[in-house]
């Protein structure tokens, strides 16, 4: 089962004062779900959160963090939030934690890998499946850090790929989905402008990412269970960025008869 969820990321921040609206935006626009950055989430109480995803018949997909988990301060913080990021997400009946990093020098990798797979298991231990979310870094370097972390092999993990990213950064879109397949449980669609650095992002479809591979592979995934979603890191007018993103997902899932 395929279903359409939005990046609130557009609306950037604060934006917790404007759930209401962008829900409603979402909603109106096809979305079944929202996935929000917990920094952005957790300035609400879950309770309100809840009710207003119910208000708008929408579901919490998924939820993201980020940092350097090899930055003993930082990593400490995460350690003290995961148990409140967790509760946050049992209440509203959501079931992923995307997590994005590990962009640092060699001699921090492996332990910053290491952490992960410590906090992915304690995820695990309370119903919640911890994903990786990649940007361009992982396949820099000839996909140095990319290579190890597929290394390692964490059971506990999966991943929540950025279409985007990967071929922004070098990667073929067939061969991160190919190496992470059965494991995806979010997929991140995000066209750019241009293939210069930077996040010069544009509405799905009119930019420089070509996504055939991606609605290949997707129509070879029967009853896969996969949260489509739109991330669109800024745009001019953003209720916009959220209408014609939908409808880009909409009408590709119309093809694959879903």
């Amino acid at each position: 089962m395929f279903r359409k969820s939005l990046q609130t990321i557009t609306w950037g921040d604060p934006q917790h004062h404007l759930f209401d609206h962008i829900f409603t935006v979402a909603r109106n626009a096809g979305y079944d779900a929202v996935e929000i950055g917990f920094r952005r989430l957790g300035q609400v109480e879950v309770a309100k959160a809840a009710r207003l995803l119910d208000k708008h018949e929408l579901q919490l997909s998924a939820c993201h963090i980020g940092g350097n988990l090899a930055d003993i301060a930082q990593a400490a913080d995460e350690r003290t939030s995961l148990e409140r990021v967790l509760g946050y997400l049992k209440g509203l009946g959501s079931r992923y934690l995307i997590y994005s990093g590990l962009n640092i020098d060699a001699s921090a990798l492996d332990k910053e890998i290491t952490h992960l797979a410590e906090i992915s298991a304690r995820c695990a231990d309370r119903g919640i499946t911890l994903l990786y979310h990649n940007h361009d870094w992982e396949f820099r370097d000839d996909r140095r850090i990319w290579r190890r972390l597929l290394d390692a092999r964490i059971d506990t993990l999966g991943f929540a790929p950025d279409l985007g990213w990967a071929v922004k950064g070098g990667h073929g879109m067939q061969a991160l989905l190919d190496e992470v397949g059965s494991n995806v449980r979010v997929l991140h669609f995000k066209d750019f402008i241009t293939w210069e650095d930077g996040q010069n992002t544009c509405h799905l479809g009119t930019g420089v990412v070509d996504f055939a591979p991606a609605w290949a592979w997707l129509a070879e995934q029967a009853g896969a269970d996969i949260w489509l979603t739109a991330e669109q890191d800024n745009a001019p007018d953003n209720d916009r960025a959220c209408a014609v993103n939908g409808q880009y997902l909409v009408s590709h899932l119309d093809r694959l008869g879903h």
